[in-house]
């Protein structure tokens, strides 16, 4: 066994540890999908048939709402995020979504869905909301400039784990961003899609529109506004930094720490 070897065996077992601390399983079939490599059995057990169906369930619920949470030409990549993608997932959960928009349109778009939301009632509203089964959650939202993520064992969970629901060739360029997943991870090409990468998918990445980045700001400050008068305690400076950068995560703060088991 050569040197890449032993550090892949140890990147395997690093993200077995971690998610057995979620607590979720990493299968034989994961482990040979994302790393084209053979191993036993063991450990590595397979999700059992009724959490299949709980998980097919749910991305179905999602899949049957496209129709209007889809906002073209704004919207890149929808995918399935959290315990449901994560194969983890409990009937009363709800659907994490991973969400991917042009250059600033993210809170344009973020308005547009609190407004269908009116009616379809389907989209989580609070998050201390009690009943939350089978409700969608657009708890990550990011613009194309930001697809890279930080390089940590919580990251390389939800992308090797990301389940494309719209437009899943999208899914290619959001790992050639993640350049870590191969050159740290060693995950296979044949994973990351690298053969179905098209150069027009990089064409738009960093392109910015002064006209939409305005009115992405008065969306921006009409919604801040609208959560600090309805008292949802909004941490004003963490959506600020999240306009300038083109992303908002709205998992609590602290929760990938917690997850990684960092303080």
């Amino acid at each position: 066994m050569n040197k890449s070897d032993k550090q892949l065996i140890a990147y395997i077992e690093d993200l077995y540890d971690f998610r057995q601390r979620i607590p979720a399983f990493l299968s034989k079939g994961k482990i040979e999908e994302v790393w084209d490599i053979k191993v036993k059995g063991g450990r590595y057990k397979d999700i059992s048939d009724r959490q299949r169906g709980i998980i097919n369930r749910k991305i179905s619920i999602l899949k049957d709402s496209l129709e209007w949470i889809v906002l073209k030409p704004f919207v890149q990549f929808i995918g399935v995020s959290g315990s449901v993608a994560s194969e983890f997932v409990k009937e009363k959960d709800d659907i994490d979504l991973f969400i991917v928009t042009r250059n600033d349109t993210l809170w344009i778009y973020r308005l547009y869905l609190y407004f269908r939301n009116i009616s379809k009632r389907r989209i989580r509203s609070r998050s201390k909301q009690s009943d939350v089964k089978d409700k969608l959650c657009v708890n990550f939202l990011t613009e194309e400039r930001n697809l890279l993520l930080e390089n940590d064992m919580f990251n390389l969970n939800e992308l090797l784990f990301l389940k494309p629901v719209y437009y899943s060739a999208f899914l290619s360029v959001i790992f050639l961003q993640n350049d870590w997943l191969r050159e740290k991870y060693l995950v296979s090409r044949k994973f990351l899609r690298r053969e179905s990468l098209k150069v027009g998918m990089l064409k738009t990445i960093m392109k910015r529109n002064c006209i939409f980045f305005i009115i992405n700001l008065i969306c921006f400050l009409l919604q801040v506004g609208y959560m600090v008068v309805m008292k949802h305690d909004p941490d004003i400076q963490r959506l600020v930094n999240g306009f300038r950068s083109g992303r908002v995560e709205f998992f609590p703060k602290g929760f990938r720490e917690e997850k990684l088991g960092k303080t």
